[in-house]
Order: structure tokens, then sequence, then C-alpha cells
């Protein structure tokens, strides 16, 4: 049960607010303008410019304070370290598979986990997400914010790397998300992203592949029909069309099932090139690939998931 002890009930508070926010904030905020009255319009549309000029700024202490909750560990999930990770000497380029939804694993098992901190030498991790998310949405970009969480731009993930912090992205995107809970096999879409190539390169920040078993999986399986229909809609509307469940363990917005995150060894990019060359990228980007899906095949029985079969798409 969540309320096992104090700490655990605690975080799953956090992370089901945190999920529950994710979910129904941009919805509800659409609803709000477009069902309300002149006043609950002029009040959305007041916060809404109000938080451009006044963003909530990241809070070290809170961020401490969530990282020892130890969601992950005390939920039952699980973290792998395979390579020699030190963010005390340089700042790396974390990428996360799969996008899943709420990219839990990597959140839970890493980045809000002072162990996951400490296996990699890192004070802490910024996480770059959804534009919506981290800058528009009402309260959860506030939440979001105060835990150091970014917009995913090339211009913010830039600007936090030659300053030296750790940054966590999730190349697939929203793109992946339609992939996520097919229950044959794993598809990462990969094959045509280098944009996290060319930003390791013009920095100099090492790329660190990291997988979570148990993502994609987390929020259901997706059993709705037409699914090819919903995959181009997606790719054009760059936005997740898929089952989503408002409960998920527990009857709460919580992920279902054990989420292991495996870390495997970061890859040297060399000295920053401020234009590489389609060449120089594509390289990395092979390179990249060919290491993600040996970090996947080395490690799966040993997260459990050994009969997962995984495809690039």
């Amino acid at each position: 049960m969540p309320w096992s002890s104090f700490d655990r009930a605690l975080g799953v508070a956090m992370t089901c607010f945190t999920f529950g926010l994710w979910i129904v904030s941009g919805a509800g905020t659409i609803a709000m303008f477009a069902l309300g009255g002149a006043w609950t319009r002029a009040i959305v549309a007041a916060y809404a410019i109000a938080s451009l000029f006044s963003a909530r700024r990241f809070s070290q202490r809170v961020y401490d304070y969530c990282a020892a909750l130890e969601v992950g560990e005390r939920n039952g999930w699980g973290l792998i370290v395979k390579g020699d990770v030190d963010c005390a000497r340089e700042a790396h380029i974390f990428c996360s598979h799969p996008h899943g939804l709420f990219c839990a694993g990597v959140s839970l098992n890493l980045i809000l986990s002072r162990r996951g901190l400490d296996a990699v030498r890192a004070r802490s991790i910024r996480l770059f997400v959804h534009s919506l998310l981290a800058s528009v949405f009402p309260v959860v970009k506030d939440w979001l914010r105060t835990l150091g969480f970014q917009p995913c731009t090339a211009a913010h993930m830039r600007r936090a790397l030659d300053a030296g912090l750790n940054a966590a992205i999730v190349p697939g995107g929203v793109k992946e998300v339609v992939w996520s809970g097919r229950v044959d096999r794993e598809r990462l879409y990969l094959k045509n992203v280098f944009g996290f190539c060319k930003l390791a390169l013009q920095t100099g920040a090492p790329l660190v592949p990291v997988y979570t078993f148990g993502e994609s999986l987390s929020i259901g399986p997706d059993w709705l029909p037409f699914f090819e229909s919903r995959r181009r809609l997606s790719y054009l509307l760059d936005a997740p069309i898929r089952y989503l469940s408002l409960t998920q363990r527990w009857l709460l917005p919580f992920p279902n099932g054990r989420l292991v995150t495996v870390v495997g060894a970061p890859l040297a990019v060399g000295e920053r090139t401020e234009n590489p060359t389609r060449r120089q990228v594509g390289e990395l980007h092979a390179r990249y690939c060919a290491a993600l899906l040996e970090l996947i095949e080395s490690t799966k029985e040993e997260a459990g998931y050994g009969s997962q079969v995984t495809e690039l798409v």
C-alpha cells in the first residue's frame, strides 16, 4: 500500500499531484477559456501574461526534498548504472527513452532521486519538457519550473549546458508517445532525430543513453483501433494521440508496473564545434543508436524484461 510509510505516502502524493496536473492542466485551461465567462477568461489571460514576466525560479531546497523521498526506490522500481558518469567534472546530456507519457522512470529513478544523483555525481539534472507544460499551462508550469524543468527548446538547452548544468532530454518527443503501449515490441522514435547530437557537438557535452524498462506500458496498453491514422495525425500535429487513463496504480495517477532505469556509459563528442556538418552529426547519431541498442540488449535480463524486442522507427 502507498501509505506503508510516511515518506512513501508523501512521495506518492507528490507524484500524483505532478502527473495529475500534467494530464488536466492543458485541457482544463482550454475549457475554462472556451466555456467560462468574461471574468474567467480575463483571469486566465492575466495569469498567462503575468507568468511570462515572472516565471518561477528553480529551488534547490524543494528539489533536494523531493529527491530525498526516493519515490522510485520506495515503490519497488530499479536503477542500474552501467557507465562511469561524472557530472562533477563536466555537464552531461542524459538522453531518456522511451517517452511513455510522464517520463516517470528517468524522473523518479534518476533526476528526482538522491541515490540516482549520487551515482552520477550530480547535484541536479534539469529535465527539458514540452514548452506548453513548462511555459503555458497554469499551475503545472510553476511547479515544474520550481523543480528545474525547462522548455525543450535549443536556446534553453544551450543556455543550461553553457552554464554547466546537466540536461535530460527525451529525443523521441511527443511523436514517440503514440508508439507507447504497443504490446508486441518496443519502438523508439529515433531514426530521424538528430537535434540532440547537434547540441552535443556544439556544447561538447557527452551523451549518456538512459533507458527505462516498463515506461511505455506504465499507463496501460494501447488497444485503440486505427493506429496508423492516429500515428499520422500525431506526427502532423506534433501531439500525443493515444489511449490515456486518468488512473493507474491504486486508481491514482501513478504509473503501473516496475520501472527499471538503466544508465549507460557516456559517449564523448570531442571539442566543441559551433557549426557541425551533417556528416559529423550523422556519425555521432549512428554511434549513439548503436550504444543505446547495445545497452538495452545487455541489460534486459537483469532488469527483468528478457523477452523485450526493440527497434528504432
